[in-house]
């Protein structure tokens, strides 16, 4: 029995021995990582009206419903095209957009058949609709040959005392206009507001019409202008207040240009006597004066030569302010001090007056700078955005031409 006991107590104790030793050497269970849900695939639908009606140079919106789900991140793009059949007789697509929503406007009446493609990364869906453009009964010209607004700044050139009152003077610059005659603007400030027979329309990737200006001087080839433009959107025949939009040209952006700059001029008085300058040429050095929004205060020089000359238009009372954006223009005399050569320098786009002085309507920004869509424009601003004194040559001053329709030979007239 107690053999039988030694040996049991023997096996219980390798029993356990074991035991603890496989509990010892279980391992941590393992937990799986829940596996991603399958990626789904993008999906792009489109609802798109069957058909629009409208005038040629007129714009109709047309905006489709775009459904995408499942983008992943990835930004849909947008094309519009038609159909066009170049000078060789191939019929190939063209371009008209490349924004959600397009204004679509025809110089041609012609029934359009008119294709959205949007791009989600590689996946394609297209659709398409018309466009009826119908005839309007009118006859057009390139020009836009209708004055809307003018008033000059003060220089030697704006027949300062040919005028007894605004009223006369725009019957005159709107003859001018029409005859093809140059309109001086003066210096900083001096605008025209002209308008177009028919919207000029913002052709896409290219130019859209020109501002073209007259050479100040056979010294000074270029006389660089800014340029507004308004969309008549409400086709009130007026561009009112929120339809004006400045082009964004070369010079838009530089630490050297001054946006929402004012200039006050002042009359001069006829019995004042004349303050000779050092210069043979300063004929009065305190002629004109002049104060500006940034608290400065200074004077416009009366040249000897044009000493006969008025410079400040006479209907304009005791004074008057002018605004717009004012940009630096260089300039260098190169005679020594003596102030009798200067040179001048130029900008290089979106600006009136320069070596290309064609626009793109696509460069207008609003007031903060943004870009705006215009399908196209009807009137254009054009004003003198520099202040530069050439010494004897007196001011750096514009002579306006006319503003054109660069795509207006390729519509129907």
């Amino acid at each position: 029995m107690k053999k039988y006991l030694k040996y049991s107590l023997y096996a219980l104790a390798i029993s356990a021995f074991y035991c603890c030793s496989n509990d010892d050497a279980k391992t941590e269970p393992v937990i799986e990582e829940p596996k991603p849900e399958p990626v789904k695939e993008a999906v792009v639908s489109i609802k798109l009206g069957a058909d629009f009606v409208v005038e040629k140079y007129n714009a109709v919106e047309i905006d489709p419903e775009v459904v995408i789900e499942n983008a992943n991140g990835a930004v849909a793009q947008y094309k519009w095209s038609i159909k066009v059949t170049g000078n060789d007789g191939a019929v190939k697509d063209s371009v008209i957009g490349d924004t959600k929503t397009l204004l679509f406007i025809a110089p041609k009446a012609n029934n359009y058949d008119v294709n959205l493609t949007v791009t989600l990364d590689k996946l394609i869906k297209q659709a398409s609709t018309k466009v009826a453009v119908s005839e309007t009964g009118k006859t057009y010209t390139s020009k836009a040959l209708s004055l809307v607004d003018y008033v000059p700044a003060p220089a030697y050139n704006i027949e300062a005392d040919s005028f007894i009152s605004k009223t006369e003077l725009l019957e005159q610059r709107q003859l001018d206009l029409t005859e093809g005659t140059e309109i001086p603007l003066g210096t900083f400030g001096g605008y025209i507001v002209t308008k177009f027979d028919h919207t000029v329309i913002n052709v896409y990737g290219k130019r859209d019409f020109i501002v073209q200006m007259l050479a100040n001087s056979a010294s000074v080839k270029y006389t660089p202008v800014s340029v507004y433009v308004a969309y008549d959107a409400n086709k009130n025949g007026i561009a009112d207040g929120n339809e004006w939009y400045e082009i964004a040209g070369s010079e838009y952006h530089k630490s050297t240009t001054v946006k929402n700059y004012e200039v006050t001029y002042f009359k001069p008085d006829p019995a004042k006597v004349a303050v000779a300058g050092t210069k043979d040429w300063q004929f009065d050095k305190e002629y004109l004066k002049y104060t500006d929004n940034k608290n400065a205060s200074a004077f416009i020089t009366r040249t000897a030569k044009n000493k006969r000359r008025i410079y400040y238009p006479e209907w304009q009372g005791d004074s008057y302010t002018l605004k717009g954006t004012k940009l630096y223009l260089p300039s260098k005399d190169v005679s020594d001090g003596a102030g009798t050569n200067f040179n001048v320098g130029t900008f290089d786009w979106g600006y009136g007056g320069i070596k290309d002085p064609s626009i793109d309507i696509s460069w207008a920004v609003d007031s903060e700078g943004n870009k705006v869509l215009l399908p196209g424009i009807d009137f254009v601003k054009v004003y003198v955005s520099t202040f530069v004194e050439m010494g004897a040559s007196d001011l750096l001053v514009s002579y306006f031409k006319q503003a054109e329709d660069l795509n207006f030979s390729t519509a129907a007239k």
